[in-house]
């Protein structure tokens, strides 16, 4: 792996317009090589025409081959005077027979290469030779040089020779824990792994600036000024090129540092509002304890089993110092991410400088120019500030007193983030996953065929309102099938899929052990269903249903610290803040996970099913449980746009900006609408309800497909680089996006199918309930579809405001440093009014974030 492709592979992607445009430089570095190839080129050239010539002139003829009117030799003397064609080859073997004085230069004509220009030459070729073969030589090297007797040239080797220990200490996956990344991967991006872990950034490059420079080599500004204005013009404008990449880096650097500052301050200044607070608490529960012996030990004190001796109880803060723990420790993990990744990013540039220079160094052989530039990097704010170094080390120290118990080694690893998952999974999980899959297709065709014998109608008279139930279930499964693709998509463009949802970086779920899981699923549920139809159970084979999905809710439920955990509690709090969509500040992840379930409002309706059928202990169900001609079933339907109709009111509220908020949920009402007309169309029917739901339809399909291409995916920019899409994208293929647009538009109008479903099948007669399933199973394909560019959008807005991490809202509410005194009853107040209003397993502590910074990470 060369150095590009490793820099974009561990760059932040939200910060990937601020790192070192290194691409660039190495295209200018390119266009100098062959700029100096052409000119050497013309030289030889020009030496041979020249060279000819003067053999023609010394053989008497001109250089078009016409015998020359002079009557004098090149050397002076006289010549025969011959017309015959072979006079002067005759005259070879006399005056001829050594090399005439005009061919013996001793000095190089004007314009024509040198030995070392040559030599330069061959060695360029050799570059491009590795370079096109995808080999790279190491950093170590000795640069090319032109000039024999430069002695700058092993000062710039010893410089570039340190330079892999700098970038390989950290990574993008790892956000900058030392000594985390494979030796393989560093191997493979010829970065070479540092000696120690003591063996830092700021280390290096103090160490290597102090390399001995002769100072017959140093060159002032105005001496490096005046020799570039005479080289190429391709140089000056390589030289310009790093000017601005350094002066942008160094920018983006400093303010990044100054933000990530500013928030460590406000963390220290929290935290000494809890820190008092729990005192005073620890005080309290002290003199409770001192005032009454009794009493102290009732509350305080139990008995030790199988002792005499009392055994005090710790101490237990109250609900809300709790919440404020949480908090603050969240707040202290997420702001350290962001210090990591901000070093990752100090490396990164700083190292792309380094090899881009030394490229130059290798193709001009101007090491004298090419030292002073590294020397200008090596002393740049980004190579010389300490002040990241001493945020990182306060913040340390303030977790590992605090949250670690003391311990340096339990602190860090929960400071640390490991090296996530990568797009590729190991061979292992990629067979498990094809097994259970593969093995799930036979058992769901043959439950499907055993289910439709008409034999099995009087064996299992409630067939139909099973399949519908398994249905409902595999329409789960395959949407959890198809995240993983999404996950893994987005992997490979580099979108920020886990701070988007905001999911835990330390420990996630990645796109293989995502499918794995849905494999299992799969698995349990098709051998469930293939037992309940292909065994050939008695009539109480609706059992197994309970059986399938009590399995899979406990599997997924279950508040137990196994299987996943993490992302599991994930799961059920997303899950429970849609639900009491209104009452929480909605984020991404909520109304995300809101127009998921938009798409399932099918598997929402076999609720009613499965109640109904278990009130009346499965029979005569055709005749009683007949939903879809139930309002409630209407209801049921209608509820997630209902939630995300919530969520887009709350929103408002919150922003007071009435676009697009209201304009989106204006689109939730109408699909409701819609979806409450086609209800009465199919109980009351008549011409008049048919018609409005038509027309609700049509106005309904037409509002979600535009907002789905214009505000969702962010298509038809106006002035893009790609016609009808946007000028930035992150799937490499433009035609994907033309037929994603094709394809979700025309699966938003698949409910003209249900007009007149005999036309729509071609003549096969379809019962109403399969094509009730097979537009369910389509919409879930195009919501699989819409999530590809849904979040690759919202990942360009990230870039955009270059946000690569969460400013966590801290509990206290501080506008200003003197109001700390007022902080704490502040927060009591409010914690305490908020616990009343919604009683939750984990309260959420109301707060009044400052206004955020110009540049959010």
């Amino acid at each position: 792996m060369k150095f590009g492709k490793y820099l974009e592979a561990e760059q932040v992607p939200e910060w990937e317009k601020m790192y070192v445009n290194y691409r660039a430089l190495k295209r200018l570095v390119k266009k100098i090589a062959a700029a100096r190839e052409a000119r050497l080129t013309a030289g030889a050239s020009e030496e041979r025409t020249s060279l000819l010539r003067r053999a023609s002139t010394y053989l008497g003829y001109n250089s078009i081959g016409i015998q020359s009117d002079s009557g004098s030799s090149p050397t002076g003397g006289p010549t025969e005077s011959n017309t015959s064609s072979v006079g002067p080859i005759q005259s070879v073997g006399g005056p001829l027979s050594s090399p005439p004085p005009v061919l013996a230069r001793t000095h190089p004509m004007p314009g024509s290469p040198t030995t070392c220009q040559r030599i330069l030459l061959q060695q360029q070729q050799q570059q491009h030779e590795q370079d096109k073969n995808g080999t790279d030589t190491g950093d170590g090297e000795r640069g090319y040089c032109a000039d024999a007797g430069c002695t700058s040239c092993n000062h710039f080797n010893s410089v570039v020779s340190a330079t892999p220990q700098l970038a390989l200490s950290m990574s993008a996956a790892n956000s900058g824990r030392v000594g985390t990344i494979s030796a393989d991967l560093a191997h493979s991006a010829n970065i070479k792994l540092p000696i120690s872990a003591q063996d830092t950034f700021s280390e290096t490059v103090r160490r290597r600036s102090k390399t001995p420079i002769v100072s017959s080599d140093y060159m002032t500004v105005d001496e490096f000024n005046t020799q570039l204005h005479e080289r190429m013009g391709e140089e000056q404008e390589f030289f310009e090129k790093v000017e601005q990449e350094l002066t942008k880096v160094n920018d983006f650097y400093r303010q990044k540092q100054t933000l990530f500052q500013t928030r460590l301050d406000n963390i220290k200044r929290q935290q000494e509002i809890y820190d008092t607070m729990l005192g005073e608490e620890l005080e309290a529960s002290a003199l409770m304890r001192t005032s009454s012996i009794d009493q102290g030990r009732a509350m305080f004190s139990r008995v030790a089993a199988g002792g005499g001796g009392n055994k005090q109880r710790e101490f237990e803060p109250s609900a809300q110092l709790r919440a404020a723990r949480n908090r603050l420790k969240s707040a202290m993990l997420e702001a350290y991410r962001g210090m990591e990744l901000l070093k990752n990013y100090r490396v990164l540039c700083y190292t792309a400088f380094v090899k881009a220079l030394k490229k130059y160094q290798k193709t001009a052989g101007w090491c004298r120019g090419t030292d002073h530039m590294l020397g200008r990097v090596d002393g740049c704010y980004i190579a010389t500030s300490e002040r990241l170094n001493a945020m990182s080390a306060e913040l340390e120290g303030m977790f590992v007193s605090r949250y670690a118990g003391g311990s340096r080694s339990k602190g860090m690893e929960k400071l640390r983030v490991s090296a996530g998952g990568g797009g590729g999974g190991s061979p292992s999980c990629v067979f498990r996953c094809g097994l259970m899959l593969g093995a799930s297709a036979p058992l769901i065709a043959r439950a499907v065929y055993e289910a439709n014998l008409l034999a099995n109608e009087d064996r299992v008279p409630y067939h139909r309102q099973l399949l519908q139930l398994y249905g409902g279930i595999y329409l789960i499964l395959l949407f959890a099938v198809l995240f993983s693709l999404n996950i893994m998509a987005w992997a490979r463009a580099h979108v920020n899929y886990r701070f988007i949802f905001e999911v835990d970086p330390r420990d996630y779920l990645d796109s293989w052990q995502f499918l794995e899981i849905s494999s299992v699923f799969v698995l349990v549920t098709s051998c469930v269903f293939w037992a309940n139809f292909g065994l050939h159970i008695d009539r109480s084979s609706y059992i197994c249903i309970y059986v399938l999905i009590g399995t899979l809710l406990g599997a997924l439920l279950l508040p137990i610290d196994v299987f996943y955990w993490t992302s599991r509690r994930w799961l059920m709090r997303s899950l429970w803040r849609l639900l009491l969509s209104g009452f929480y500040r909605v984020e991404f992840r909520d109304f995300f996970l809101g127009d998921e379930m938009c798409s399932l409002t099918y598997t929402f309706s076999m609720v009613l099913v499965f109640g109904c059928a278990s009130a009346n202990h499965w029979s005569d169900l055709d005749d009683v449980c007949d939903t879809t001609q139930w309002w409630s079933n209407a209801a049921f339907l209608m509820l997630p746009n209902l939630l995300r109709l919530l969520q887009c009111i709350r929103r408002f509220l919150d922003s007071g900006d009435a676009f697009p908020h209201l304009a989106n949920g204006a689109k939730y009402a109408s699909t409701i609408i819609t979806i409450w007309l086609a209800s009465a169309n199919r109980i009351a029917g008549g011409t008049a309800w048919r018609s409005l739901w038509v027309a609700s339809a049509i106005v309904n399909s037409c509002f979600t497909s535009l907002w789905d291409l214009l505000m969702d995916w962010g298509l038809f920019e106006s002035h893009s680089k790609h016609r009808f899409l946007r000028s930035e994208l992150k799937f490499e293929r433009a035609w994907v996006y033309y037929v994603a647009i094709v394809v979700d538009v025309l699966l938003r109008f698949f409910w003209i199918t249900q007009i007149s479903p005999s036309f729509f099948s071609f003549g096969h007669k379809f019962h109403q309930a399969t094509m009730a399933y097979i537009a369910a199973v389509l919409e879930v394909v195009r919501r699989f579809l819409w999530n590809f560019f849904r979040v690759e959008n919202e990942h360009i807005s990230n870039c955009g405001q270059f946000r690569a991490t969460t400013d966590i809202p801290l509990p206290f509410n501080l506008p200003k440093p003197q109001d700390e005194a007022h902080a704490a009853a502040a927060f009591r107040n409010e914690f305490e009014h908020d616990y009343e209003a919604v009683s939750v397993a984990s309260p959420r502590i109301p707060h009044s974030a400052p206004p955020s910074p110009p540049l959010a990470p």
